[in-house]
């Protein structure tokens, strides 16, 4: 379920406590959680990082609470813990740079939106964050131009690795894990440009596999919400630099870590 944003930043005006004396129904607990996760988006964006890692917190006591995590998966549950305590410690860092700490938080939101959301999720919307990047990844590779390659690569991965945790809700395992494979094929090929006839032919195939994870049923979320969310502080997609990719790389080994104890 969704608020216009106005109204969700107006909700958000009233403090914590009152937040936490909303009644036990699943409902208010949804809506606790969308608005908290706006609050922590918004004190990012003026650069209140420590009253953000509060209000994060918060949230993933509420959902500890809520019966949405009972509807959840292990692995699930395990994705948004590692999310939002990733998040957490990047909010604590003061050497990050601002872009990457709202980078983090703009995955949360998204996180919680594909968990709560009864329409299509927010991040279906990064279909051109996603897709464009490919397609100058081709471009380049037809043109023999490395550093343009590098740096359509970079803004790919960094894209994804903000995502990552909102897809793992939405779609089946096998094909999150196929994304996965195609993720990590794409990393391979960052340092150093592949001129192989299969090489481009695998490349051909991670762009369908792309296409097809964003090929929906028309988009019934508000645009303007969309909008708002990611214009937040200025984030824009082309300048996500590899450094989110990297952090995705770790919070992916952390998991599977976990996974094998």
């Amino acid at each position: 379920m969704k608020f216009k944003f106005a109204a969700v930043f107006s909700l958000l005006l009233v403090s914590l406590p009152i937040a936490a004396h909303a009644n036990g129904g699943q409902t208010s607990s949804l809506e606790n959680v969308t608005q908290l996760s706006d609050k922590a988006l918004e004190l990012a964006k003026e650069e209140r990082y420590k009253e953000a890692s509060e209000v994060l917190f918060y949230l993933s006591s509420q959902f500890g609470k809520g019966a949405l995590k009972a509807d959840l998966a292990e692995d699930k549950i395990r994705m948004v813990d590692v999310t939002v305590e990733d998040t957490i410690e990047t909010l604590g860092r003061a050497e990050e740079p601002r872009d990457v700490k709202l980078h983090r938080l703009t995955g949360v939101r998204l996180l919680v939106d594909a968990l709560i959301s009864d329409h299509q999720p927010l991040w279906k919307q990064t279909e051109y964050q996603l897709i464009n990047p490919l397609k100058h990844m081709q471009l380049a590779l037809r043109k023999n131009h490395n550093q343009e390659y590098q740096e359509a690569a970079n803004e790919f991965l960094a894209n994804y690795a903000m995502i990552r945790p909102a897809v793992s809700m939405d779609v089946e395992d096998t094909f999150f894990n196929q994304v996965d494979k195609d993720i990590e094929f794409i990393d391979s090929s960052r340092t150093s440009i592949f001129t192989s006839s299969a090489d481009k032919k695998k490349l051909e195939s991670v762009r369908s596999d792309f296409e097809n994870l964003f090929a929906a049923k028309e988009d019934n979320s508000e645009p303007s919400l969309f909008w708002l969310i990611f214009s937040i502080g200025g984030i824009i997609f082309s300048t996500l630099f590899y450094v989110g990719w990297r952090k995705y790389k770790a919070e992916k080994e952390n998991v599977k870590a976990v996974d094998k104890r």
